[in-house]
């Protein structure tokens, strides 16, 4: 009697673990100079809260000067940074030179690709120039779904009111949606304070993003390995 009440107990537990949505949150202020995979430059990855994770990358424009960018770097160096010189406050901004630290223009616009549709993504523009620039919202499929307004050196957000509801997986900051904003308008772009929250009940495949680089979080698996255990101490006691 004993283990079919504990047995109970846990099918209970693990149904109402399923249940619970939360809000999940991801808030980076680059200030580290690494990702969450000690990275500072190419395709960058930070986990937030209960396996939400954010994939930063350039918009692989290709125009005059520096052209395609190698993603993104980590960077309290020149164009498109008001916070140039700090050596404790850094930005994000597109990898135009593969020479870490070195002069780089930070032409391309920046990428952003959750594993989770987001309700709301902000940051600061801390372009050193007054280029009016939008962030740029996309869904699941990787399909244009609304944009924030344009503005220059201001916090830029964008949320569910400007998707007509519907949950964003990718957000593009640039001059135009695409590659023909970016280094092909000659514009540089560098970001600050990023912060996104989502439901961690939508998920998908962060749009972009190739998917070697998922790899699943801890808790994840240790519910997985928890779910077999389980129906196989049913099928045991069969």
């Amino acid at each position: 009697m004993k283990i079919k009440t504990i047995a109970a107990f846990l099918l209970t537990a693990f149904l109402s673990l399923g249940q619970i949505q939360a809000i999940n949150i991801i808030d980076i202020d680059f200030n580290a100079g690494v990702d969450s995979l000690g990275n500072s430059s190419g395709i960058l990855q930070f986990n937030g809260t209960n396996g939400f994770k954010v994939f930063f990358t350039d918009d692989d424009s290709d125009g005059t000067g520096p052209g395609t960018a190698n993603g993104v770097e980590i960077t309290n160096f020149n164009s498109g940074n008001i916070k140039v010189g700090s050596p404790t406050d850094f930005v994000l901004g597109s990898n135009n030179n593969p020479v870490q630290g070195q002069n780089d223009s930070h032409t391309n616009g920046i990428i952003a690709s959750f594993n989770q549709g987001a309700t709301s993504v902000s940051f600061d523009d801390t372009d050193d120039d007054g280029t009016l620039k939008a962030l740029f919202a996309f869904n699941a499929a990787n399909e244009l779904i609304g944009q924030s307004v344009f503005a220059s050196q201001t916090t830029v957000v964008v949320n569910t009111t400007m998707t007509g509801g519907q949950l964003i997986f990718k957000v593009e900051f640039d001059t135009l949606a695409g590659t023909a904003g970016g280094s092909a308008d000659g514009t540089v772009f560098t970001i600050d304070n990023f912060h996104a929250e989502a439901n961690e009940e939508e998920t998908a495949p962060p749009p972009g993003i190739d998917p070697e680089l998922l790899v699943p979080e801890p808790s994840s698996i240790a519910l997985a390995v928890f779910a077999m255990a389980f129906g196989l101490f049913f099928q045991r006691r069969k």
